[in-house]
């Protein structure tokens, strides 16, 4: 486990709640969402490769767990991007989630990152709960999805398929 002070965060590491703003200047904050259940916040740059080949499987979390939840699970992506080419991006993959501004990087800094994406699984505790830090992970990915699934009582299903043919990891 992580002391708040250690970058980048992981499991058991503080919680940075936030604030930001979607590029049609709707605003959402950490701290009401994930008391409210759990939410998923995806740091993510559109420049990289990894982030690229992570968003079809970040849009099943919503499709598979997210859409059917009540908001007692959100995902959100934290865009270190401008408006323009945050909306490229989330068009490009058909993301249906919201999709924040990072552009001043604060988010990004208070995460310790240092490379993406990055996927902090957050709940009413002031812990992270769950994390998938610099990269895509087969396993990360779908043992996030199970603690999902857990939580809400709902069957798992897995975000990364073996018919997506997909690799186990690829480093941010």
């Amino acid at each position: 486990m992580s002391d708040s002070n250690d970058f980048p965060k992981d499991i058991g590491s503080w919680v940075s709640d936030f604030s930001l703003s979607t590029a049609r200047g709707k605003h959402y904050s950490s701290r009401p969402a994930r008391s409210n259940g759990l939410l998923l916040i995806v740091l993510f740059r559109s420049g990289c490769e990894t982030c690229h080949y992570s968003a079809p499987f970040l849009q099943r979390f919503h499709t598979l767990y997210a859409e059917t939840s009540g908001e007692r699970f959100q995902i959100w992506g934290v865009s270190q991007d401008d408006e323009e080419e945050s909306a490229d991006f989330a068009a490009e993959y058909g993301l249906t989630f919201p999709i924040l501004l990072d552009e001043q990087l604060q988010v990004s800094e208070d995460y310790g990152v240092v490379s993406v994406p990055d996927l902090y699984l957050l709940d009413s505790s002031k812990k992270i709960v769950g994390a998938v830090v610099g990269g895509f992970s087969r396993d990360g990915f779908n043992a996030l999805a199970q603690q999902i699934a857990g939580y809400l009582g709902v069957p798992y299903q897995s975000v990364v398929r073996d018919e997506d043919k997909a690799r186990l990891l690829k480093p941010g």
